[in-house]
């Protein structure tokens, strides 16, 4: 048969507590890896972004870029 025993007021509070603190040890996990995986990926195409393709006309802003130098 199942008995209950009532728990005391520090269980309580102890086992809040680590639930608390796994949910935000999950969380700020989850927030490096996708701060990582983020920053990747955007180094990865600003890489890409300074290769000139033939045939597309870039931005006004880099063909009036060497006037003011």
């Amino acid at each position: 048969m199942y008995s209950h025993t009532p728990s005391s007021t520090s269980d309580r509070i102890l086992g809040t507590s680590l639930a608390a603190f796994s949910i935000l040890a999950v969380g700020f996990s989850a927030f490096v890896v996708g701060y990582t995986l983020t920053r990747s990926s955007l180094q990865e195409n600003t890489a890409n972004a300074n290769v000139v393709h033939e045939g597309v006309i870039p931005h006004e802003a880099t063909l009036w870029q060497a006037v003011g130098e």
